[in-house]
Formats: structure tokens, sequence, C-alpha cells
């Protein structure tokens, strides 16, 4: 469970047409934990939510049926993969089955396995720069869901808001003002890392002087966020199962 002090401090952020950005540490525990929680108590409070997470938009996100990227060799396996991702994604489900008004979206292309074919409904998405195609995927489903609040848990490389750089955070944030942009940052801890022979846990350092809990300000910084958010000591994510 997420540290409550975290939790606080970022339901202010989730609010109906705006969209809280977190830029996590892949291949971790925490981070897919702090969303799950986070939705919780969002939802307790009946405000819809659309969730856009760093996986294909072409996986059914369903709890129940694992595509080729969950299943992908793990030579290019990494934390987008892991199994505590795929609990994430399967504790979201459960909430959108149990009637609660929760949208979950991929944001990425497929995951094309070298040498396999490419399906057909994805050939827009190599037209297009990634983080453009990733913006395109999230900006579809909030357009479907007038009145809901985003939270979006991709890669730090891609929520950034800064203007005119191109990334995902970029495009989206314009389209809901006062959106909030987070960089993950952590006490240390592991992380499920991708090296040249496949995932392993890996030493994360600590951001020394960054305490638990989230603080941000009212424009974004150099790196692109308007703040941070610390989940505390980090554990390194299972490798998703094959069998």
């Amino acid at each position: 469970m997420s540290s409550p002090e975290v939790i606080e401090d970022l339901i202010p952020a989730v609010q109906a047409g705006r969209v809280l950005l977190i830029g996590e540490v892949p291949g971790t525990n925490e981070f897919p934990r702090l969303i799950t929680d986070l939705v919780v108590n969002v939802l307790a409070d009946s405000q819809p939510v659309v969730v856009g997470l760093e996986v294909p938009f072409t996986e059914p996100l369903d709890g129940e049926e694992w595509g080729p990227f969950w299943l992908r060799d793990p030579l290019y396996s990494d934390g987008r993969s892991s199994l505590a991702m795929a609990e994430l994604v399967t504790t979201l489900a459960d909430l959108r089955a149990a009637g609660f008004p929760l949208v979950t979206v991929g944001l990425d292309g497929p995951w094309v396995a070298p040498g396999s074919s490419l399906d057909l409904r994805s050939l827009d998405d190599l037209e297009v720069p990634r983080d453009t195609a990733m913006a395109g995927h999230f900006l579809a489903a909030m357009d479907q869901h007038p009145g809901a609040a985003g939270i979006i848990l991709a890669g730090r490389e891609h929520t950034g808001v800064a203007r005119g750089t191109e990334t995902m955070g970029s495009i989206v944030a314009p389209w809901f003002p006062g959106s909030i942009a987070l960089l993950g940052t952590t006490s240390g801890g592991t992380a499920l890392t991708l090296l040249a022979d496949g995932p392993a846990p890996m030493p994360v350092a600590g951001n020394a002087g960054l305490g638990v809990g989230a603080v941000w300000s009212d424009e974004p910084g150099a790196d692109g966020h308007h703040g941070f958010v610390n989940p505390g000591p980090i554990t390194a994510a299972a490798a998703f199962p094959r069998s």
C-alpha cells in the first residue's frame, strides 16, 4: 500500500478536465501501486477517471487476456511489462467491471516481435512521431469521456510538458489547463532493469533531500515537470510470468 501522505498530496492534482502526468522510475512495485491507490481514492468521490499507461494500445487491458507485449521474449522485456504493471491493469479492469467510471487506455504503439508481421491497424502510428501517437491515443480517450480526470503513468522522457519539446505531455497538457506533470523520484532501492541479457533487479540511488510525498509549483522547471513525487523506498518488480 502506498504511503497515505503521498496519496493525500496527489488527490488535489486529480480533477475533472485536468491531467496528472507521472514520469515513473520504471520496473518498480511502487509506482504502479501508487496509481492503483490513487485511482481507488479518486473513484471513492465518484470522479470519473481515464488512466493512460505506457503499454500498446492494441492490448486488451482486461486483466484476463495477455497479448504479445506481455509475453514477448525476456530479452526485450522491461519494466513496462512487469508483473506489477500487469497487476495494475488487472485491478483497473476489476474496478471497471464493478461499475466504477474508469477507462484504461494504452498509449504506445504495438509491440512487434522481430521478424513478425505488423497489424494493419497500427500503420497510422508509424507515420507520426512516437510521442505524438501516444498523445493522440490519450486525447481520444479523454474526448470520449468529458468530465473525466486524467492520470498518465509513463517514462519521464514522455511526461514533461514544456512547450516546444514535442513530448507526449507537451501535446496533451495545453488541452487541459491546470494539468500537472511530476517527476518520479525515490528514496533508493532496486528496479527491474533491462540489460543486455534480459531484465534484472538493479540498484537505484535515492534523491537526497527529497522526502516522501509530492510537491509542485505553478510552472514547469527545466526538466519539463512541475515538481516531483516520491513514493519512498522502491523494490524491483518481478517479471511477468510466462507459464
